[in-house]
């Protein structure tokens, strides 16, 4: 199966975000997880992201706009912005896909394949 190569998870909660590290490893994805926006945008200035998986509410700014910030380094990467506290109505579905939590590693990986053509699982 061909997964995309690479993920970029920002997430700042610690416990979370190494377990979609864990669960998307074990899908098949190359990830690079950060817990803020000023990490997010390093890593990817650094390597080619082909998706993200971004939390809203981070500790130097927000998933939305996080979202922009990426896109302008890379207008092919695809995103999921993923919040409990926002909801979809709020998030412009023009930049990203929004999905509420809690969601699975398994939704978000059925998501990356739709966004990606890949045959679904």
């Amino acid at each position: 199966m061909n997964y995309p190569q690479h993920l970029l998870i920002v997430e700042d909660n610690r416990a979370l975000r190494q377990m979609l590290t864990w669960e998307f490893e074990e899908l098949g994805y190359r990830v690079t997880a950060t817990d803020c926006c000023s990490a997010a945008l390093a890593a990817a200035r650094a390597e080619k992201m082909d998706l993200g998986l971004l939390d809203h509410n981070l500790p130097d700014g927000c998933g939305m706009d996080l979202v922009s910030q990426l896109q302008a380094i890379n207008p092919d990467m695809q995103v999921i912005l993923s919040s409990g506290y926002l909801n979809s109505e709020e998030c412009d579905r023009a930049l990203c896909h929004f999905e509420p939590k809690p969601v699975s590693a398994r939704k978000l990986h059925r998501l990356f394949q739709e966004f990606t053509g890949q045959p679904i699982e």
